[in-house]
């Protein structure tokens, strides 16, 4: 990427990781395919994904958030509301555990939740 700004590289980057997220296709398998660097990918998805400099410690602050599982003694079913710092709202109620945990794991690794990006 000769010759190329630092921000077409880092749009480029963005777009390469936001395809192979969404392809369901492995780092490896995916830069493999692209013919792009493996090592250059993962130091792009670190770089992209650190927020930037002087955000770090207001991030922190904002990525406590109260929390509260109301639980039915009858079922171990409960209601639940998780709010990310990027806006994301989770609200389960009537689910059990294991389909909760899947949620919160998903949204977890999902862009959006650490950043405003769509899932």
């Amino acid at each position: 990427m000769a010759g190329t700004s630092n921000a077409d590289r880092r749009r480029r980057w963005q777009e390469a990781i936001e395809r192979q997220e969404a392809s369901g296709q492995s780092i490896v398998g995916f830069c493999a395919k692209e013919r792009l660097s493996l090592a250059s990918f993962h130091a792009w998805k670190r770089r992209l994904r650190r927020p930037p400099h002087g955000i770090r410690r207001k991030a922190a602050k904002e990525s406590l958030v109260p929390v509260q599982i109301v639980s039915d003694p009858a079922g171990g079913i409960g209601r639940l509301e998780v709010q990310w710092p990027g806006g994301v709202l989770l609200r389960s109620q009537g689910c059990d555990v294991q389909t909760i945990i899947a949620a919160i794991t998903a949204l977890s690794a999902c862009p959006s939740t650490r950043r405003t990006r769509r899932c």
